[in-house]
């Protein structure tokens, strides 16, 4: 339709000067001595517009010879771009389908376009990250730091790989230089994490869970995980004083302390310090707030007195918790230690009855022995070996070559 109305306008024009011409009678006159020329003013009219016709197109033509160069530039560079793009294409999807072989080499046919090179070499640093190619990862990585517009996700991708790896030290500086960037998104943060918690520095990983749970960017059980294993590192760094370490039990927040996995850490290195009063009220503390069978076989093995006051808290949990094979043994192993042997040997047989172990068995032999009763002494620490051998995993048959 447009070239419609141009050709229109074109027609018009054209009758327009063909109209003006006839009303035109004038003559120019031309001296070039010795000749003259004459010609008619339409005539020359029509000769300077065709002048300038040609002048115009000497231009464009003398212009374009001059830009074909630049133009043959441009157009091979627009064609190393287009071949980029598409290496840098299929390294994507190969690093999707798993193919990583094929994103290395997708990788190399792409740095030949410098706006790429950095983005596929840091693909093909996670290709070979993935084939346990870790040297080649690395050049890949120091490769990609050549260009600063993919700085941060060099950091990112370096720190996260070296985590898996646990070279910690080059994930840490990884991690330091970019926090220096600015680099505190969520997935930063859960890289630092992890390499916090593979450094040990407690501090930093529970700093960490509580911004990423504060972000709702942290499963509640891997957040409940990481603390757990900071209480725990933080009372084996102070397990060689038996001061800092009941210090460093009043430090961890009662809640936690109470759990039942932080509580027989906590009890346990506790009781190898000297401090098993100590241990013994953090179980007891922990019991009240939920029953764990575990915590009540610990609470049973803690060498440390007084017993009576122990044996007084067990029996009245006996009172909810009479079955308990655990609770039984715990009470017996606590009247073993204050030689009440009757008692002693009424719950560990209770317990031997509800639930046999190497333990019981044992305790029973010793109590044998120190009241004298040698034939019933060897008959439990018969079963006593017969039950641990089991519980080791012994091979079958081994209780009939030990009656032999």
């Amino acid at each position: 339709m447009r070239m419609l109305f141009w050709l229109f306008v074109l027609a018009a024009l054209a009758v327009v000067a063909a109209l003006a011409a006839q009303f035109n009678d004038g003559n120019v006159a031309i001296f070039v001595p010795p000749y003259r020329v004459d010609l008619s003013l339409n005539f020359l009219l029509l000769l300077l517009a065709l002048l300038l016709l040609a002048v115009y197109l000497l231009a464009r033509l003398g212009h374009a010879l001059a830009e074909f160069p630049r133009r043959v530039a441009d157009y091979r560079a627009s064609r190393g771009m287009m071949g980029s793009l598409h290496a840098l294409r299929v390294a994507v999807l190969a690093l999707l389908e798993g193919r990583y072989a094929r994103v290395e080499r997708a990788a190399r046919d792409a740095q030949g376009s410098p706006e790429n090179a950095a983005l596929t070499a840091l693909l093909a640093a996670r290709a070979a990250h993935r084939m346990q190619e870790y040297q080649r990862r690395d050049d890949w990585l120091r490769q990609a730091g050549s260009d600063p517009g993919v700085q941060m996700a060099r950091l990112v991708s370096s720190a996260e790989m070296w985590t898996e790896t646990r070279e910690t030290e080059k994930a840490q500086e990884a991690v330091a230089e970019m926090q220096r960037s600015g680099g505190r998104h969520i997935h930063a943060s859960r890289i630092a994490l992890g390499v916090n918690a593979q450094a040990h520095r407690w501090d930093d990983v529970l700093k960490g869970v509580r911004l990423l749970d504060k972000r709702r960017a942290l499963h509640a059980a891997s957040a409940q995980g990481f603390r757990l294993a900071a209480y725990r590192g933080r009372l084996a760094d102070h397990s060689l004083d038996a001061d800092d370490l009941v210090a460093e039990c009043r430090r961890i927040p009662t809640a936690e302390l109470r759990r039942p996995e932080l509580a027989a850490e906590a009890a346990r290195l506790l009781a190898a310090a000297g401090r098993g009063e100590v241990a013994a009220e953090l179980i007891e503390a922990a019991l009240k707030q939920g029953w764990d069978a575990d915590l009540v076989e610990l609470y049973g093995r803690i060498d440390a007195p007084p017993y009576r006051q122990r044996i007084e808290q067990a029996s009245a949990w006996l009172v909810e918790h009479a079955n308990d094979p655990a609770l039984l043994r715990a009470l017996g192993l606590l009247c073993e230690r204050e030689q009440l042997w009757g008692k002693a040997l009424g719950y560990l047989g209770d317990s031997r009855r509800l639930q046999p172990s190497g333990e019981t068995s044992l305790a029973l032999a010793r109590i044998a022995e120190a009241t004298g009763d040698e034939a019933a002494a060897r008959g439990y620490f018969r079963e006593a070996a017969l039950a641990f051998a089991s519980e080791l995993g012994a091979a079958p048959g081994g209780g009939a070559a030990a009656e032999h």
